[in-house]
């Protein structure tokens, strides 16, 4: 029997374990957190810190998987690239894991080849009291070193600049941050699967964002309502992306924004998109192709099946609940909700008893709604009108 490590245990990771258990496979995981929502669906559980190197590698000595995976989870890419390196296992390089993690390092490989990008400043942590924004305004501070939308800031002016500037080196490992122009437009993700050097482009997915000033996401819906030509041109950007930062072998997941200039990269994930957009979206919205399968394929070094991608017709939504302040006392409405048709998943994060504050960036969710439907307004008027029948009493 095969063995696949996966690193890192979010709730958005169960689906591709599922499909892993279904390929018969002997699976272990690695989380810091002993009780990470995707421990009890599989075979081995390993505790550790994913930013630890080192120790990951020697649980994958122990282990000695045949593969190692991130599936949706960023924070283990340049783990991931490091054990298989040192274990001689399927993944792209070391050097790669950098630039798809490293925000910098990603603009400075789009720059190179001429792939299409926001002007950008690069303030490190030590500049912090002293720097002049070099870019017009308004504009969008973010760390260097983060995921899950944190430490994204919009700003208007210069009396704005420092108090977002500070927001967003507390938000990152280093405290290093990136200023970039603000881009406007519709903002999109575009599902990618790399085989052999050849992308293929699965899927491109509306973002449904919380608008300024943090942006974080409240929903995704797929396929995308842009005209064709302008999903033309996102495909080819999201190509030229992929291709710059030097992934080979593995999924991607690439955000643009659309601006009146054409469509611009926001930033590229060397793993599969997390939010169900690649598993419960995606399963529905596409055929020809199944992504958890090929990523899963490709961990273990084999050539994924690749038949004719096209679109299966159905609408696919899911859409968030954001978290408020408080603590929540109950919940109830779970079972209404799922009866709602067209709803595939009712999901609540929140525990009882915890408490949480107003939502700023995508850790903030109380739960979600996944619903298919015949269009893509269908498909979130489901997740709207489920979502409107569950309740978080708060104290």
């Amino acid at each position: 029997m095969k063995k696949l490590l996966f690193l890192g245990g979010p709730i958005f990771q169960i689906p591709i374990i599922e499909k892993a258990k279904e390929c018969g496979l002997d699976v272990g995981l690695v989380d810091i957190d002993c009780n990470a929502p995707a421990v009890p669906y599989v075979n081995h559980n390993f505790s550790c810190s994913l930013r630890d190197k080192n120790a990951v590698l020697d649980i994958a000595k122990e282990f000695k998987p045949d593969g190692v995976i991130c599936g949706a989870c960023d924070t283990s890419v340049v783990t991931a690239a490091y054990v298989a390196s040192n274990l001689g296992l399927p993944f792209y390089s070391e050097d790669v894991s950098i630039k798809a993690t490293n925000k910098l390092e990603m603009l400075y490989s789009f720059v190179k080849y001429g792939v299409p990008h926001p002007k950008f400043q690069y303030v490190k942590k030590e500049e912090l009291d002293s720097f002049k924004c070099d870019i017009c305004y308004p504009v969008i501070t973010k760390p260097v070193d983060s995921a899950g939308g944190q430490g994204i800031n919009l700003v208007s002016n210069e009396s704005e600049l420092s108090v977002a500037a500070y927001s967003s080196s507390k938000a990152g490992l280093t405290g290093d941050i990136l200023i970039e122009e603000y881009l406007s437009g519709p903002e999109v993700s575009v599902e990618v699967v790399v085989i052999n050097s050849i992308p293929y482009v699965l899927q491109i997915t509306d973002k449904i964002t919380s608008g300024a000033p943090n942006f974080y996401e409240i929903g995704h819906v797929q396929p995308s309502a842009l005209p064709k030509m302008i999903k033309k041109q996102i495909s080819d950007v999201a190509v030229q992306a992929v291709k710059a930062i030097g992934i080979d072998n593995s999924p991607a997941h690439i955000e643009i924004k659309v601006t009146p200039n054409g469509p611009k990269m926001i930033e590229l994930g060397g793993r599969m998109g997390g939010d169900c957009i690649t598993t419960y979206l995606l399963d529905n919205t596409v055929k020809g192709i199944n992504m958890s399968q090929a990523a899963i394929d490709l961990a273990l070094g084999e050539k994924p099946l690749v038949n004719d991608i096209t679109d299966t017709g159905t609408s696919g939504a899911i859409v968030f609940i954001p978290s408020k302040k408080g603590v929540i006392k109950g919940i109830s409405g779970l079972q209404d909700a799922q009866n709602i048709e067209g709803v595939i998943k009712v999901e609540v994060i929140g525990k009882i008893g915890h408490r949480y504050y107003d939502a700023c960036d995508d850790t903030g969710r109380f739960g979600y709604v996944i619903a298919l439907g015949q269009n893509n307004e269908e498909a979130v008027e489901r997740c709207k009108r489920a979502i409107n029948h569950i309740h978080f009493e708060l104290l």
